[in-house]
């Protein structure tokens, strides 16, 4: 993992994209030097210490060249709601980049992403990085209703075929995406790889199907953070890991900030 830096970086634009949803693209050549899709950055979401605390907001997009990130957010609360209030031109406090980064193999052939809500924020990078890799891209994306489907526009320009569920029936599938990517893999399309964000019934229903038909499958896991540095400990997830030794699982815990985001699905315990 890169170093932790703590800059600050100028808002070069936002806008709603949705009731409550922000894009937000920010001018950060330093950040965009190491970052990697499934990364994130921690803000201070407002010009003054109120509130105190941070705010860990996936890394939605990088370009390279331009030398800018975007992130996608929703207000949930005082802190996020400030930040959608900051003006173009001003100047964010923030930690960067943070965690690990999704894992794409390079004889993956076949790159399978799945996005649950807000779970969307940091699969663009992916999917970005993936098509760049000449892999064959698929994203599904479940939503509550029509009105919250997130993403689907931006995947499809960089050249990825894109199905999308609503669990009211308002807009294409009706229904869960987990059960959307088992008709997937049922008509005959079997990715390399999946990579999912979202909500965690969704991840554990994704990890059962992965198991089933052996597809490795690296989830980002969302928790609530508070120093987003791993020193805390507030913000742990339980893991299976095998003694090699003794030919024995195990359990511990490992921090989402520095130890993930990304996680194996098989290793999670998914019932905690």
């Amino acid at each position: 993992m890169s170093a932790i830096l703590n800059i600050k970086v100028k808002i070069l634009s936002r806008k709603e994209v949705a009731r409550n949803i922000y894009l937000m693209r920010l001018k950060a050549p330093e950040i965009v030097q190491d970052a990697l899709p499934g990364q994130f950055i921690h803000i201070k979401c407002s010009k003054d210490n109120y509130p105190l605390l941070r705010r860990p907001l996936s890394i939605h997009r990088i370009n390279k060249e331009k030398r800018e990130i975007f992130i996608l957010f929703q207000i949930t609360g005082e802190g996020t709601k400030l930040l959608a209030d900051r003006t173009i031109g001003d100047d964010l406090d923030i930690m960067g980049p943070i965690g690990n980064g999704f894992n794409i193999y390079p004889e993956s052939k076949k790159i399978m992403i799945v996005g649950g809500g807000m779970g969307v924020a940091p699969l663009l990078a992916l999917c970005e990085e993936s098509i760049r890799q000449g892999k064959e891209v698929r994203v599904l994306i479940g939503a509550l209703k029509k009105e919250l489907v997130i993403g689907e526009e931006s995947f499809k320009i960089l050249g990825a075929k894109v199905d999308v569920a609503t669990d009211d029936g308002s807009y294409k599938y009706k229904g869960l995406v987990p059960d959307l990517l088992e008709g997937t893999i049922k008509g005959g399309w079997l990715a390399d790889q999946i990579f999912a964000c979202g909500p965690k019934p969704m991840l554990r229903k994704i990890n059962e199907i992965a198991l089933k038909v052996n597809i490795d499958y690296q989830v980002s896991l969302e928790e609530r953070m508070v120093c987003g540095i791993g020193a805390c400990l507030g913000c742990v997830c339980r893991v299976k890991t095998k003694n090699k030794k003794e030919d024995k699982v195990k359990y511990e815990y490992k921090r989402i900030c520095v130890d993930g985001p990304i996680f194996e699905g098989s290793e999670v315990v998914w019932d905690d």
